[in-house]
Parts: C-alpha cells; sequence; structure tokens
C-alpha cells in the first residue's frame, strides 16, 4: 500500500527530502534540471511562496512527488481559487516526479488523486508546461471518472535537436545538409566576417562564478528581453533565481557555460544543463550590435560541434518555441496545461468560460483576426 502523505510550508521543507526526491529523478526518466529539488529550492526561496508537497511512499521509499502550492488567481478574469504547480514565467518545464516503474503508475495516480479529491479549499487544479504523455495525463482521467469536469489546453511546444556524429575531421558537415544547408553556409560566411573584425574565440567554463554570471545579465539588459523589461537583471527574484540555480548546477558539475567573444570581450553567451544524455539549453542572449554576424548562432553550432564529440544525444531548447530554435531543431515536444475542475458551482462555471467558451472565442480570433482586433472589449 503506498503512504500519501502532504508536507505544508516554505523552502524549510524541501531539505528533508532532497536526497530521495533526486534519486528518484536519476531513476525514473525525469532527468529534466527543472523537476530536481535545486530547481524548487531555488524558486521557492527566491519568490517567498509556501508549497504543499505531496509525497507517495512504498515500504518508506519515496516513489513520486507532485510540488503544488494554492493561489487566488483568475480563469480568462474569472476569479478563482488554484491548487496549481509550483510554477511560474521562469519555469520551463513542470512535471510529476515519478520512478522508473510503469507498473506503478495506477498505483501512484489513484492514491495521489484520493488525497487531492479530499483536499479542501480549491475549485481549480492546474498543472502547466507538462509533456502530454505525462502520467499526470492519467490523473485527469481518474478526477473524470469521478465526475470532475476537466480538461487539456494545448501550450507550446519544445524543440529539440538530435545530436549529430562528429565527423572525421571533427565538425558536424552532415548536419547542414538538406534544409539546413543554406544555414550552415551562411553561417560560415559569418564567421569570417565577424573574425575580419578581430580575434575570435569560444569560451567554455564549468564553474559557477558571480562576474561570469553578472556578465550574462549585463548582456542580456542590452538584448530583446531588456528592451521589454522582461530581462532577469531588472527583477531581482529572477536573478536570484537563475543565481542559485546556476550555483546549485555548477556544484552538481552539470552547469555549462558558453561565451563567444571578440577580442575579449563577450558577445554571446548561453548557459546549459547537462543532464544524463541531455543538454537543456537553458538561457542564451547576445549583443545585438553584433547582429549581423548572427553571434548567438554562432555560438550555438559550437556548443552543438562540442556536444556532438562528447556523447551528448539530444540538446534540449526548452519551451517557448522561437523561430531560431525551430532553424535548429530536428523535432519537437508537445505540452499541454492540466486542469481539473471542482464539480461545484465556482469549478463548473470556470470550466464552461475556459473550455466552452474562451476556447471557441481563440478560433474565431484565429480566423478572423482583423475583426477581433475591432472589438476592444475581446475577452482572450
Amino acid at each position: 500500500m503506498l503512504e500519501i502523505e502532504v508536507l505544508k510550508g516554505g523552502v524549510e521543507i524541501i531539505p528533508a527530502l532532497s536526497a530521495e526526491w533526486a534519486g528518484l529523478c536519476q531513476e525514473g526518466g525525469g532527468t529534466t534540471p527543472f523537476l530536481r529539488p535545486e530547481w524548487f529550492t531555488a524558486l521557492v526561496t527566491n519568490f517567498k511562496k509556501d508549497v504543499e508537497l505531496f509525497t507517495a511512499r512504498k515500504n518508506g521509499k519515496l516513489r513520486a512527488l507532485l510540488p503544488l502550492m494554492r493561489k487566488r488567481s483568475r480563469i480568462h478574469g474569472l476569479p478563482v481559487r488554484k491548487l496549481q504547480a509550483v510554477f511560474n514565467p521562469n519555469t520551463p518545464q513542470y512535471d510529476l516526479i515519478h520512478g522508473a516503474k510503469t507498473g506503478e503508475r495506477p498505483e501512484i495516480v489513484d492514491a495521489i488523486w484520493k488525497m487531492l479529491e479530499s483536499s479542501k479549499g480549491w475549485d481549480v487544479f492546474e498543472c502547466r508546461l507538462v509533456r502530454a504523455d505525462s502520467w499526470l495525463s492519467e490523473l485527469v482521467r481518474t478526477a473524470h471518472a469521478r465526475g470532475f469536469p476537466t480538461g487539456v489546453w494545448p501550450m507550446d511546444t519544445a524543440p529539440f535537436v538530435e545530436v549529430p556524429a562528429i565527423q572525421a575531421d571533427g565538425s558536424i558537415s552532415s548536419f547542414f545538409s538538406g534544409k539546413r544547408k543554406h544555414l550552415g553556409k551562411e553561417l560560415a560566411r559569418r564567421f569570417k566576417r565577424l573574425e575580419e573584425k578581430g580575434a575570435v574565440d569560444f569560451v567554455v567554463s564549468r564553474e559557477y562564478c558571480p562576474e561570469m554570471i553578472e556578465r550574462y545579465l549585463e548582456l542580456e539588459s542590452k538584448g530583446w528581453k531588456g528592451q521589454g523589461g522582461t530581462a532577469a537583471i531588472f527583477d531581482e527574484r529572477s536573478a536570484g533565481l537563475l543565481k542559485e540555480f546556476a550555483n546549485s548546477m555548477a556544484a552538481n558539475g552539470d552547469l555549462l557555460v558558453y561565451e563567444l567573444r571578440l577580442e575579449s570581450v563577450t558577445i554571446a553567451m548561453s548557459l546549459n544543463i547537462r543532464s544524463g544524455g541531455r543538454v537543456f539549453h537553458w538561457k542564451t542572449t547576445y549583443d545585438e550590435e553584433f547582429s549581423r554576424y548572427s553571434p548567438g548562432n554562432l555560438l550555438f553550432r559550437h556548443l552543438l560541434t562540442e556536444c556532438s564529440a562528447n556523447g551528448v544525444g539530444e540538446i534540449d531548447f526548452l519551451c517557448p518555441s522561437l523561430p531560431y530554435k525551430t532553424a535548429w531543431a530536428t523535432g519537437e515536444r508537445d505540452h499541454v496545461a492540466f486542469y481539473i475542475f471542482r464539480p461545484a458551482f465556482i469549478g463548473r462555471m470556470s470550466w464552461i468560460w475556459k473550455f466552452r467558451i474562451i476556447s471557441r472565442l481563440r478560433k474565431l480570433k484565429k480566423a478572423y483576426p482583423r475583426l477581433v482586433a475591432t472589438l476592444s472589449f475581446w475577452p482572450v
């Protein structure tokens, strides 16, 4: 029998579980670093969140964990009480954390659902940016079978690159064929033009250095994120999350910081995390003064080459899907948001509002964008 326990509190409740939590991530194929305790520790610490950790144990051993939090929020303007993933705009992925034994799936999902169902004080259960094939999909089906309104909302895809084999000459020339032939030629041309400006170097570090992270934040603030006011340097909490998580990944030997330098000045930079046979392309930025040379793409080409030489099988671009990512990608993974609504007045009205009205309005908006643009009262 599984034993379900809910641990409530702030960041102080995470350390006691950290070793088991990390082991569960390593075992269960949830090798994405954004499911590890280090990520949630940094997130909860910097954003001062109270959390509820739903844990499932069998014979005393941790077999699953679902980090949740409570929040008064809105669904397209409609006020609700949410029991939701520990999540904010900095979160690139989320999921139920579980072991590798797929035979445990029905028992774990059923036990967690019973605890969720008995938990009071929520109208909507929400988990965003989850893989479509997640075990949480079965949680939604279980809730639906119990008479709870449910829904699956499409979200952005996460592009990825299957790393090509290294060639005898140390290059990845075979990757730049077919539809990427033009990309390969264009990058070679732009790299040559950049070299005409001065000495070009690629620098790679696995250590955490405060000055290096500050250099990244400063470079990011000068780009499109800075212009839009979304650069991490403008938010102490987001900057703190980045610094703390990068530091913890470096302590594990998993941080890879790549820099492209021109005459010893950094013009492009990326923060990457290696986990198992994959590299997660977490953060990237470049100096837009040098945009004509495509410094971000030149840096990624170097990263891809080194990943090929070092036995990495995949580079995950994470969400959202953007043109510069899809130009390199060999595939994309679907991500969704899972919803469960209480079968009471507010819950049912929220489900109707989101999955009957808003979803249809969005389809109409997509079909008739010019018409919708003239309607100032449009709710989506």
